[in-house]
């Protein structure tokens, strides 16, 4: 008996650490390099409370950018830090390009399945935009 119990604390203390959500979010914000409107949106896959992947699209007047990325993120509580390191693909008027996806951002949660957030990425090469926005991450 004393077996089963342990194995079923056992087991529910690690759905806790390991819980898996998927998630989408809708971002407003702006191009810092050109200041024009910025909107984007993602969808991921958190495979824990502190690792998941990412994906996005992210565009504004002068510039879009498909991503991909990993996503680390550290619960503080009454915040989430979070950053995520991928491949960014960019079409920036006539120049077409990839590079690396960076970036960083604080995620308020308001709900167990709603958070606010304020985040920064940019995708590495010169003339690649760099994007400040932020929005709102629904997990189901």
């Amino acid at each position: 008996m004393k077996k089963i119990l342990l194995s079923m604390l056992f087991i529910s203390s690690l759905s806790t650490v390991f819980a898996s959500s998927v998630y989408i979010d809708g971002n407003v914000g702006v191009n810092t390099g050109s200041n024009d409107a910025a909107v984007g949106v993602d969808a991921g896959y958190m495979f824990s409370r502190y690792l998941g992947l990412e994906a996005g699209i992210t565009g504004s007047n002068s510039s879009t950018i498909w991503d991909g990325a990993v996503k680390g993120v550290l619960p503080l509580g009454l915040v989430d830090i979070y950053g995520k390191l991928g491949m960014g693909f960019v079409n920036n008027g006539g120049y077409t390009g990839s590079g690396l996806l960076y970036g960083g951002g604080v995620a308020f949660p308001i709900a167990p399945m709603f958070q606010l957030k304020v985040e920064d990425y940019a995708v590495s090469g010169n003339g690649n935009p760099n994007f400040l926005m932020f929005g709102a991450q629904f997990s189901f």
